[in-house]
């Protein structure tokens, strides 16, 4: 077992603490920028719902000969159907350096702004009955590691790379946390095996080597488990969650993204209804017409109810993301 977050950017705030040792003149910050620009894993693009949308939606992966896929979210004993979803205004970077001889921290935050949008809309008449927008500011972080390594063709005799990552947090509000987070694979015959583990208590501060991206092969099936906490949930579901909302969205960019609903209703690939793990069954989809292999990115997005379904009762989110390498067999 192997256990271990851009849109377009608006502002760049580059902070960098003063360092004491004795080769701190060959540091250049703008290097280690440079880097993660150029690194796709590290881009938060695939997050942005763009506005009010479906629950289920598939559009521009490759998926085994479908496009997109919509489903709406039903909100039971009722005739309305609910879309939903953030739409970005603002993105704002900050990066910070603790520079150690040869070896580099950064540490990054990404402050988003802009609405969540709710719409209501009659399953018989397909109009709007209902709609609300709130604002929201959500910061997450993450930390990268560099390392400065020899290189005789470079003037400076050497270059830095990216070496290592954490997954990256966010969230607002205190009410709800994730805790834990599984991939788990089923061979024909045999017993669950997990492919990948994280866990609150770790995932902050565990770095997982630039080059052992968590890796799918392409249609392979698995279950995707994600453990949640709500200090206070409201509309506890017990057909069809425990007061919250946990979303599964991965992709690369706005035409090339999925945002699945994870369930914790007992049915399908949930084991136990309102035991707060949530699951999805995921096919990993292919790399793409013309690509062997690909990197994307996951993040995984808890909504609370009061969120969802009260105007006024406020904006309670937690999300962990990461990049992931797909491989075609």
């Amino acid at each position: 077992m192997r256990t271990f977050s851009a849109i377009a950017i608006s502002l760049f705030i580059i902070l960098f603490p003063a360092c004491e040792q004795a080769n701190e003149e060959a540091f250049n910050p703008d290097d280690l920028l440079a880097l993660i620009d150029a690194d796709e894993a590290f881009s938060l693009d695939g997050f942005n719902d763009e506005g009010a949308v479906v629950d289920d939606y598939i559009t521009g992966l490759e998926i085994g000969g479908m496009s997109k896929t919509m489903v709406d979210t039903l909100w039971p004993h009722s005739s309305y159907r609910l879309r939903f979803g953030r739409q970005i205004t603002n993105h704002d970077r900050t990066v910070t350096f603790d520079v150690n001889g040869d070896t580099a921290i950064g540490y990054i935050t990404h402050t988003l702004e802009g609405n969540f949008i709710v719409v209501a809309i009659d399953t018989n008449t397909h109009a709007v009955v209902d709609s609300f927008v709130k604002t929201f500011s959500t910061d997450f972080n993450r930390k990268l590691r560099f390392v400065r390594i020899p290189d005789s063709n470079n003037p400076d005799g050497y270059h830095w790379i990216i070496d290592a990552f954490t997954l990256g947090t966010g969230g607002a509000g205190t009410k709800v946390r994730i805790t834990k987070l599984d991939f788990i694979w089923t061979p024909d015959g045999g017993s669950d095996s997990v492919l990948y583990s994280f866990e609150a208590s770790t995932v902050e501060d565990l770095f997982i080597p630039r080059q052992e991206l968590p890796t799918f092969f392409a249609w392979t099936p698995m279950r995707v488990e994600l453990t949640v906490e709500n200090d206070d949930p409201v509309f506890y579901l017990d057909s069809l969650d425990s007061g919250e909302r946990a979303l599964f969205h991965f992709g690369r960019d706005r035409h090339h993204k999925a945002r699945r609903r994870m369930n914790d209703s007992g049915y399908g690939a949930d084991n136990l209804a309102g035991d707060n793990v949530f699951t999805v069954a995921w096919r990993a989809h292919g790399p793409g017409i013309g690509h062997r292999q690909r990197i994307f990115r996951m993040f995984f997005d808890v909504i609370d109810n009061a969120t969802l379904f009260i105007s006024d009762g406020g904006y309670n989110t937690a999300v962990w993301y990461f990049p992931y390498k797909i491989i075609r067999h």
